[in-house]
């Protein structure tokens, strides 16, 4: 199996070779507290299947992660179509970004149209060994991670925006 995992973070580049999670199932993703969920419903990783699905994890405050939000929009509306989904997690760091009602405003006021699955007890964070805000997840038709981006997408002209969409494509034609 391809994997693409590369790595940038907020100051200072760095690339890994592995990560626990590539090319091992996407863990479940757990919570009953959704913005922009199709019909209010739960999205899993198991109704995804035969579904490409890009998961990301992110906090609002966090500044690296709305540099990324841009290009999650692009390919919401990019892949929408071919039925690929993309879902937020919003794991908080601060204290404010604990509440619900608060994540819920700063999502409608970025313009975030795609499903966000709150996660403020960090349930989804530990189950899939996060370790930085954000961190991009690229899982396939039979629901294997087959690439992630640690950081941010396009940071010191990466093109991780790029990469990844190219491994989107690639995950579609299989």
């Amino acid at each position: 199996m391809k994997a693409l995992l590369v790595g940038f973070l907020a100051t200072a580049a760095f690339a890994a070779d592995t990560s626990p999670l590539v090319n091992h199932a996407a863990p479940s993703l757990t919570g009953k507290a959704w913005i922009n969920a199709p019909e209010g419903a739960p999205l899993t990783i198991a109704g995804r299947h035969g579904k490409v699905t890009v998961v990301h994890f992110w906090t609002f405050a966090c500044i690296n992660c709305r540099h990324n939000l841009p290009s999650y929009d692009r390919w919401h509306e990019q892949f929408a179509a071919r039925d690929v989904a993309i879902i937020g997690v919003h794991t908080p760091e601060l204290e404010h970004e604990k509440k619900f009602a608060n994540v819920a405003a700063e999502t409608k006021k970025l313009g975030i149209k795609y499903p966000v699955l709150f996660d403020p007890d960090y349930t989804n964070w530990n189950r899939w060994k996060q370790q930085f805000w954000p961190t991009v997840y690229v899982i396939d038709k039979k629901g294997t991670i087959r690439g992630a981006w640690l950081g941010e997408l396009n940071y010191g002209g990466q093109q991780g925006e790029a990469k990844m969409a190219k491994l989107i494509e690639e995950l579609l034609a299989e």
